[in-house]
């Protein structure tokens, strides 16, 4: 076992190590399932929408497109048509948007439908809410 899941005392067997390497495989995982999407926003999302049944998937997309290869209007209009939210511009080459009920099967079919996307990360919040803040 690495040093990495060892604790202080030095026991690769202790529950604490055990966990840390359960979590190091869940994102392990993750990464393989779904490799166009920010670990981080993924492991929130998966966090709020099992542990809060109520969860109304509140999210903060940003979505990342390969650099001078595709229209960003058009796929800001695709993002408007599908979610009724209007994408803003940043970098030329990103749409940051913030949607309601995006959970971790709705942003499966975002990377089905539009395999164009080249990444996405964002953040997620338990309180749904309009402000633009990442």
């Amino acid at each position: 076992m690495t040093k990495e899941f060892q604790n202080s005392d030095g026991d690769p067997d202790s529950r604490a190590n055990k966990i840390k390497k359960r979590y190091y495989e869940l994102l392990q995982e993750s990464a393989i399932l779904y490799p166009k999407v920010d670990q981080k926003l993924l492991i929130d999302i998966l966090k709020f929408e099992t542990t809060y049944k109520d969860w109304e998937g509140s999210v903060m997309l940003k979505i990342v497109y390969p650099a001078d290869r595709f229209d960003i209007e058009k796929k800001k209009d695709w993002i408007y048509s599908r979610y009724q939210r209007v994408p803003s511009v940043e970098e030329k080459r990103t749409l940051r948007v913030k949607l309601i009920r995006m959970y971790l099967g709705d942003l499966e079919r975002l990377l089905i439908d539009d395999p164009d996307i080249e990444y996405v990360t964002g953040s997620a919040t338990l309180a749904p809410t309009d402000a633009y803040a990442a």
